[in-house]
């Protein structure tokens, strides 16, 4: 594949995660669309933010179905559809019902278009390089959250409905992807670090799979509080207005587009423990939410998390590939699947903290206290494999 061709290739797969990461561009507008639906309560206001992470799912699960008619690189399109259609529907219709099932469409866009991403990066890349590009995915999709984000805040002066015309992208996005993306790639997966694809057994899922499924669960739906929550704690404390609230949310994909930059070299130079940095910074990054006096805090909190974010989700589905791929594409998408669960259920993770305080502060103090105890565990699993590896 010459530069050229090759340059193109890259610019269009990555522009798809500008996409997928606007998911979270219209979370900053709880507030308002909590004052615009008085009669419904908060938590079924944030499904609007969540509702789309479950619907991930059924994306991740059917996108291995769909490339049999169309093709991974059609999925890839139809997802594209699906989110640019599912976004700007509410602007036109601003109805809570309607808004919750859009959202339910964009949801199954994003879960197509994450499992068609990493399936054609697998494809289509090998080596040093796929590593890199599992990396930008992160970068690009903070990048793409950030500028989304801001962009939804600053379009509420119009009206929040007109917040909605952020996913306009998805259009031009498709039109990069028809154009740029070959038909789908022949390289296979590599395989599995310790042993041969012939050696292992292909139809039970080991359980180590489902130890990094429910890592991600857990890692995302605790990390996931902090996105949902941000806005609210800034117009509930006084420190600012939605439009603060979007911003604090730009912050934190200007974090993980941090991340997404630097990923690569932290794996390379930290191995396992790059997971252990991921959950202490995740800790911090709710330390200073929780014991923020102003704005200022809360906004260098969200940074921190972003950053932290994006550096232990591509660990979890670089380390699935890695150690399992002799599971090929199965153990990937099950890990995506909690990953997207994950997100789904963090408003009820809130109402089960509000058992122990209804202070949103102290909330973000107890999800700091859940991440502290991942960081010990991570650092307590990759001790053991270093004495192993002596």
């Amino acid at each position: 594949m010459d530069e050229n061709r090759n340059f193109k290739l890259k610019a269009a797969l990555l522009s798809t995660c500008l996409v997928s990461a606007s998911l979270n561009a219209v979370t900053g507008l709880v507030p308002e669309m909590a004052a615009a639906f008085p009669d419904l309560t908060l938590s079924t206001i944030e499904l609007v933010a969540t509702v789309p992470s479950l619907f991930q799912m059924v994306g991740v699960l059917g996108e291995q179905l769909l490339a049999k008619l169309i093709g991974h690189k059609g999925a890839m399109l139809l997802a594209l559809m699906f989110c640019a259609v599912g976004g700007v529907i509410p602007i036109f219709l601003p109805l809570f019902p309607v808004i919750f099932v859009t959202r339910c469409f964009f949801g199954i866009g994003c879960g197509l278009l994450m499992s068609s991403l990493l399936t054609l990066t697998v494809r289509f890349f090998t080596g040093g390089t796929r590593s890199t590009m599992i990396g930008l995915n992160g970068g690009i999709s903070g990048l793409g959250s950030a500028a989304s984000t801001f962009i939804a805040g600053q379009l509420l002066v119009f009206g929040w409905n007109v917040s909605f015309s952020v996913y306009f992208l998805g259009f031009a996005v498709a039109l990069l992807v028809l154009f740029a993306v070959p038909r789908d790639g022949n390289t296979p997966p590599e395989p599995s670090d310790g042993a041969s694809n012939a050696a292992r057994p292909r139809r039970m899922l080991p359980a180590g799979v489902w130890g990094l499924g429910i890592l991600m669960f857990t890692a995302v739906m605790l990390a996931t509080m902090y996105v949902i929550k941000a806005s609210t704690l800034i117009t509930d404390s006084g420190f600012g207005t939605a439009r603060e609230g979007s911003v604090a949310i730009t912050f934190l994909s200007l974090g993980s587009f941090a991340a997404g930059l630097t990923y690569g070299k932290l794996r390379a130079k930290l191995g396992g423990w790059t997971l252990v940095l991921a959950f202490a910074i995740c800790a911090a990054g709710n330390l200073l939410g929780g014991f923020a006096g102003g704005l200022i805090p809360v906004w260098i909190g969200a940074f921190v998390l972003g950053y932290g974010y994006l550096i232990f989700m591509p660990f979890i589905q670089e380390q699935t590939s890695r150690s399992f791929g002799a599971w090929g594409e199965t153990a990937t998408n099950l890990v995506l699947v909690f990953q997207s669960v994950g997100a789904f259920v963090t408003p009820w993770l809130g109402g089960a903290f509000g058992a122990f305080t209804d202070v949103l502060k102290g909330q973000f103090l107890i999800t700091a206290g859940c991440f502290a105890v991942l960081t010990l565990g991570a650092a307590a699993f990759s001790a053991v494999g270093m004495r192993r590896a002596r």
